[in-house]
Formats: structure tokens, C-alpha cells, sequence
């Protein structure tokens, strides 16, 4: 009975967010089940509950239209992009079950796991999910969600020094919250903070569980027309994090966008910074795949010499019949003959090997994490310059 359980238990799609206290503790509100994660439903929930209480008790107090530097909260954009982000986090957990589960799979499907190292898989598949489903991870995180809020509401405080904000004031030093502000501190900035931690961990352990499977015996294959050894398929992982990306690159373009609107800056001023964000996202999303070049380049080495070893016989071969007495006439001996296709098949694989990449990743992989960082710097950007103008930059920097 233990032994089928486990088989059970083995053969269970994988998941990155059925785990974890926070997990637990929606499914006894009732947000969702074990069968429906509900993230379009929970995604409104949330967006509302970080959202619609502040503005409502920013409204109550006359906080809520500020003009001067922005100090109303119908003026600040970041409050916006808090609310669009927490959505963002919630949304992605659907899809990226799906797509997690089936890029884990692959490497059982497609024969490139041998059979002596399927229990080093369910080990790496064990070891994720203890760390994923962390209740001291979790705990740390929402501690540090904590942190941050403060900090945030502190720095933005102190920006509006003599006078007050829809969330507060800086006085004597210290920062005096509104009831918005409490709400913003104590509910609004530690969901998304939390959210935002929670999607970071997840990638560490994803990270750790590339690592972890690629010790396992894999079974590559150096001519692979995907020039990865028959690994390209996990370097569409990024596209998980698509919404992870976009909510990111919102709250950093609500807070550039409100400098721009009612901090009087340039926007030109943060082209460098802005371009090394994306830089890093896309940075980022392939330094988890680098725990497959050594495998990947010892597959090509040895590919090479072996390739380059057996070319060298069959040409020798082929001139030894062919060509080694020019004065006798071969005709249309040679149409047809095996031995010209052969070559022609062989100096197509040994061109494939010289092609393999070390790092199992495209252009084609990366692009939408390039993308989403983009689509919101754009919004910005198209308030400010022409749209046609924009455009074309986006283009110049996605395609060749």
C-alpha cells in the first residue's frame, strides 16, 4: 500500500502553487481548492482589497485629489501599479502550473532521463517542493514585506517634507500615516511585497531544481536539431514569468512616470537605468539554464572527436573508391551510390555539433520577458514622445 501511494504520489502532475501555508490558508477562507486555484477570482479579490479600502478612506479625509506634486492618491500612479502587479502575481500562478508541470515532464516523455536516474528526478522533484513549500521561507518573506513597506512609505514621506501626502507626513523626523497610510503599511504594500518575495523564491528553488536535474543521467544527443543535445525545451521556462516581468517593470514605470509628471525630471535621465533593468530581467531568466553547459559542452567535445573520427574514415574511403585511380572512368557508377549521400548526411551532423549551443536558451525564449519589460517603460515613454517614436525603438531592440 505505501509503495502504490508513492507511485501515486510520483506520478502527480507537479505544482509550484499548491504548497506552502499561504496555499493553506486560502483554501480554508475558501478562495480555492486543491482542483481550482480560482486566479482569475482571487486576482480581482486581491487587486480590490490592496486597492479600493485606501482609496476610500483617501476620499473620506479629502486626500483623494491633491494636486500639487501629486500628493492626491487619484494622482499617484504607483498606487495603480500596486493593485495591476498584485493581480499580475496572482494570474501567473494558473499557467505557470501548467507549463512547470509540463516542461518537468518532458525529461521523462522524451526518453532524456535514463531509467537509473529516475529516482535522482523524484528526489529533485521532493527536494523543490520541500523548499517551495516552506513555512520558514514564507515567514521570512512576509517579514521582509513588512520591512519594505515601511521604507517605501517612509522614502515617499520624506519626499513630500512640509506638506502632507494622502498617506501621510514627514514630521520631527518621524512619518505620521493617514488611515489610507495604515492601510497601505498594515494590508495593501505587505501583499504585494509578500507576492512579489513569493514569485522570487519560487525561482530560486526552480533554479536549484535545474541544478538538481541536471546531475541526473541524462541522455542527450549532440546532433539534436535544436542544437542543445534535445534540451531547448526548458529554455522556454521564462515565459512563465511573463507577468512577473510586466508587474515589475509597472511599478518601477508608475514610479518614473510620476517623477516625469510631478517631479518636473527628464525622462531621458533614466533611459540608462531603465535599459539596465531590462538587460538584468533578461539576464536573469537564463543564469538558472548555465547548470547545463558543462553538460552541454563536454556533449560537444566528445561529439567532435567522434564525429570528426568517423568523417575521417568515410572520406578516406570515399577517395580510396572513388578517386584513387583517376584514369578509370566511373560513368554513372557514382549516381545513385550510397556513398554520396552518406557524406553529404555526415557533414550535416558534424556541422549541427559545431552549432550547439552551451546554454540551452534562444532568442525566441527571451524575447517575451524583453517584451513585457518594455510594453509598460513604453506607456511612459509614449507620454512624452511620439508613439511612432516608441514603436520603432521597441522594434530596434526585438528584432535584428
Amino acid at each position: 500500500m505505501i509503495e502504490d501511494a508513492q507511485a501515486d504520489a510520483a506520478r502527480a502532475p507537479i505544482s509550484f502553487n499548491r504548497l506552502g501555508p499561504f496555499y493553506r490558508l486560502q483554501r480554508r477562507l475558501g478562495l480555492l481548492s486543491d482542483a481550482d486555484l480560482a486566479a482569475g477570482r482571487r486576482a480581482l479579490l486581491f487587486a480590490a482589497v490592496a486597492w479600493m479600502p485606501a482609496l476610500g478612506l483617501a476620499l473620506l479625509r479629502g486626500g483623494g485629489d491633491g494636486v500639487v506634486e501629486g500628493r492626491g492618491i487619484l494622482l499617484d500612479f504607483s498606487t495603480y501599479a500596486f493593485a495591476l502587479a498584485v493581480a499580475a502575481f496572482v494570474l501567473m500562478e494558473q499557467s505557470s502550473d501548467r507549463r512547470m508541470a509540463s516542461l518537468v515532464g518532458q525529461f521523462t516523455a522524451r526518453g532524456i532521463v535514463r531509467d537509473s536516474a529516475r529516482d535522482k528526478l523524484a528526489r529533485a522533484r521532493r527536494d523543490m517542493e520541500q523548499r517551495t513549500g516552506s513555512g520558514l521561507a514564507e515567514a521570512l518573506i512576509g517579514a521582509c514585506a513588512y520591512a519594505l513597506s515601511y521604507a517605501w512609505l517612509d522614502s515617499a514621506a520624506q519626499r513630500h517634507a512640509g506638506g502632507e501626502a494622502w498617506f501621510g507626513s514627514w514630521q520631527s523626523g518621524a512619518i505620521q500615516l493617514t488611515p489610507a497610510g495604515w492601510w497601505m503599511l498594515l494590508v495593501a504594500l505587505p501583499l504585494y511585497w509578500f507576492l512579489f518575495g513569493r514569485w522570487l523564491w519560487r525561482f530560486v528553488t526552480w533554479g536549484l531544481m535545474l541544478r538538481d536535474l541536471a546531475r541526473c543521467d541524462l541522455r542527450l544527443v549532440a546532433t539534436h536539431p535544436d542544437r542543445c543535445g534535445g534540451l531547448a525545451f526548458i529554455g522556454q521556462y521564462p515565459k512563465t514569468y511573463v507577468l512577473f516581468v510586466f508587474a515589475v517593470s509597472t511599478v518601477v514605470s508608475s514610479t518614473v512616470l510620476r517623477l516625469v509628471v510631478n517631479g518636473g525630471a527628464s525622462l531621458e535621465s533614466f533611459k540608462f537605468a531603465l535599459l539596465g533593468m531590462i538587460v538584468f530581467f533578461a539576464l536573469a531568466f537564463v543564469v538558472p539554464l548555465f547548470a547545463f553547459t558543462p553538460l552541454l559542452v563536454e556533449l560537444k567535445r566528445q561529439a567532435l572527436g567522434r564525429y570528426g573520427s568517423l568523417i575521417s574514415q568515410h572520406h578516406l574511403a570515399f577517395e580510396a573508391r572513388w578517386l584513387a585511380d583517376p584514369a578509370v572512368e566511373k560513368g554513372d557508377a557514382l549516381l545513385g551510390a550510397p556513398d554520396g549521400s552518406s557524406l553529404a548526411d555526415l557533414s550535416a551532423s558534424y556541422d549541427l555539433v559545431k552549432r550547439m549551443l552551451a546554454v540551452p536558451v534562444t532568442k525566441e525564449s527571451v524575447a517575451p520577458i524583453v517584451l513585457a519589460a518594455v510594453m509598460p517603460l513604453a506607456a511612459v515613454a509614449a507620454t512624452q514622445v511620439p508613439f511612432k517614436q516608441v514603436l520603432a525603438a521597441i522594434k530596434s531592440l526585438l528584432l535584428p
